[in-house]
């Protein structure tokens, strides 16, 4: 016999699914980020830290996305829009090189899950990789962020399938170029 208490344990939705939101997630990486605090000391890498954090902060509001969260030494953040989010990197990355500092950026969308303040997830996890496949000042996307910026006037490269590392399926891999 099933108690009623049973019963409505079982309908009532899961917390998590209410936690779920679709976020289009950029992470960036500063590029031979251990040669220059090796080669500067901490004083000095700590203010090229503030200056990328300054110039991070101030691009990533001008596009309507929030940080969430330094990764070490680069952010991660997310977006309501796909294409502001390409456009966001697309301006990080030449900025942030008249500074010297190089960044590596990797965008995707999908379901995020809020989890307090931190946020998870296969599209969290997607993003990240991404990034870490990108070369110096490149940016590169997954083709769901391809697809959603659909009439945007971005423009993309097709890098084909890749296989990231932990995801069971190759992940089709655009470049998103500055025209």
């Amino acid at each position: 016999v099933i108690t009623s208490r049973v019963l409505e344990f079982c309908e009532r939705p899961s917390a998590a699914a209410d936690d779920r939101v679709l976020a289009s997630v950029m992470f960036t990486d500063i590029v031979g980020s251990t040669e220059q605090l090796g080669a500067g000391g901490d004083q000095h890498w700590s203010r090229r830290l503030d200056s990328h954090d300054e110039i991070v902060d101030r691009l990533v509001s001008k596009y309507g996305g929030r940080r969430v969260n330094h990764t070490g030494d680069g952010v991660f953040a997310i977006f309501d829009v796909p294409s502001k989010a390409a456009r966001c990197a697309l301006e990080l990355v030449p900025t942030l090189a008249g500074y010297g500092l190089r960044i590596r950026t990797g965008l995707h969308v999908g379901e995020c899950e809020k989890r307090g303040n931190e946020w998870a997830g296969l599209a969290v996890h997607t993003g990240a990789r991404i990034c870490a496949m990108a070369g110096p000042a490149e940016i590169l996307c997954t083709r769901t962020l391809y697809d959603l910026s659909a009439g945007s006037g971005l423009t993309f490269e097709s890098l084909g399938p890749r296989q990231l590392k932990g995801l069971p399926t190759a992940v089709d891999v655009y470049r998103v170029i500055a025209r």
